[in-house]
């Protein structure tokens, strides 16, 4: 029987002036120690909080009488980090997914804080639907704190912990995160065919998440035989198994193996991986590696952007100044996939934005945009127009290419600029 305690209580026990905590991310993000930090932050001194993608606002990423009590270093920005960060309490930290839990064994981490699943008869309880870093960091730290969520997933690799590996056990006070499907548009789903044009039988494939990746998946329905290797197993994942298209069976590494390294979606899909066997949840510093990415026969990884200039920068993550998301694992797996056999890196972008008033493929990224990809590792570019593989070609063959990319009412306006600059 486990002793579960406080929330209040463990936080008293662990969070001293000075320390670093790293919490888990995504569906297993930690919510009782977020709402306790809320409530007790101000007591503490020079704490610092590492975490990813969290999927609530906590009031604490706000609260400006936090500043000097606690820091927040996240790897990956969602909507609640965008706007408090850069303003004293909430910093972004560019780094690649492969490379998130090296950095953070490089610090002195005082605190892993998670979340587990109820233990089983032989006294293990699983780390359930996130592996990025949870399992490196538990071992790494100096304590550990887990949540126990009655119904979290169980799910196969490097997930299971014994209970004399922690040092407090506190219950979950939220609810798994879910994220309802995508409705791709047609626009979307045209990205989505000329995509799957790329991808052969027997593929190995990464895919990112939202309606490009989704109407991506709707397309490759009908191959044969497609692989997974991702970061983040999604729901339009299990749907291409199910309709038979995912086997795994012609994988050169882990075949028959579903390998990723953290699950999002809907209860559906939460689902679906609980004791799923071919599913294996891995760590990212592996998964995110581009070595061992480019170890899968055919691997073809798709994700998309905010905009590419004629030259095939690619920027995934900024507007300008104004910071998104994050590199997160876009730059592993486009350059991973290239040195694989019959492999392939693949930027998904619709023409124009969401208004259709301005281009998506820019003569130059605006100024600040971060550049995700550079133009010396960009492979190959996909709108809605069609396909520009750009490995290996000039900037003038580059522009060309790219220009064909765009909507028809913005290709004058792009050679013009292009011509004037003597790309062309």
């Amino acid at each position: 029987m486990l002793r579960i305690e406080s929330a209040e209580e463990v936080f008293k026990k662990v969070v001293s002036d000075g320390v670093t905590i790293v919490t888990a991310m995504a569906a297993s993000e930690p919510h009782s120690f977020y709402r306790t930090l809320c409530s007790h932050g101000t007591l503490c001194r020079g704490v610092t909080v590492f975490c990813a993608n969290p999927n609530q606002s906590y009031s604490c990423f706000h609260d400006q009488q936090m500043v000097g009590c606690v820091t927040f270093h996240s790897m990956f920005l969602t909507a609640g980090l965008r706007i408090p960060q850069g303003r004293g309490l909430v910093h972004y930290v560019p780094q690649h997914l492969s490379q998130w839990s090296s950095h953070l064994r490089e610090r002195e981490v005082g605190v892993f804080w998670g979340v587990c699943s109820p233990p089983n008869e032989g006294g293990y309880v699983n780390l359930g639907l996130n592996l990025c870093y949870e399992s490196e960091m538990l071992r790494h730290a100096s304590k550990v704190v887990l949540e126990v969520v009655e119904d979290l997933p169980v799910v196969s690799g490097d997930t299971w912990v014994h209970v004399s590996e922690v040092d407090h056990f506190v219950a979950s006070s939220g609810k798994i995160c879910e994220i309802t499907p995508s409705k791709p548009t047609e626009r979307d789903l045209a990205i989505g065919r000329n995509v799957a044009e790329l991808v052969p039988d027997e593929a190995t494939i990464q895919l990112g998440i939202g309606r490009i990746p989704d109407a991506v998946a709707v397309a490759l329905r009908g191959k044969r035989d497609l692989g997974v290797h991702t970061e983040l197993f999604t729901e339009t994942m299990k749907d291409l198994y199910l309709a038979g298209s995912i086997t795994c069976r012609r994988k050169s590494l882990f075949p028959r193996k579903m390998i990723a390294s953290f699950i999002l979606g809907s209860h559906d899909l939460y689902q679906f991986v609980n004791r799923h066997p071919l599913i294996e949840l891995m760590p990212s510093s592996f998964v995110n590696n581009p070595h061992w990415i480019g170890k899968n026969h055919r691997m073809h990884s798709i994700n998309t952007a905010v905009e590419v200039d004629i030259t095939g920068q690619v920027c995934s993550e900024s507007v300008g100044h104004r910071e998104l998301s994050g590199v997160g694992g876009a730059t592993d797996t486009h350059i991973g996939a290239q040195r694989s056999s019959g492999g392939r890196g693949i930027i998904a972008i619709p023409s124009v934005t969401e208004d259709s008033t301005h281009s998506k493929i820019v003569f130059a990224l605006k100024p600040g945009a971060k550049v995700s990809i550079s133009r010396n590792d960009v492979d190959t570019v996909v709108t809605e127009y069609g396909v520009a593989r750009l490995r290996g070609l000039s900037v003038s063959e580059r522009v060309q290419k790219l220009v064909g990319l765009a909507s028809p009412e913005h290709r004058e306006g792009l050679l013009a600029q292009a011509r004037e600059v003597g790309y062309l």
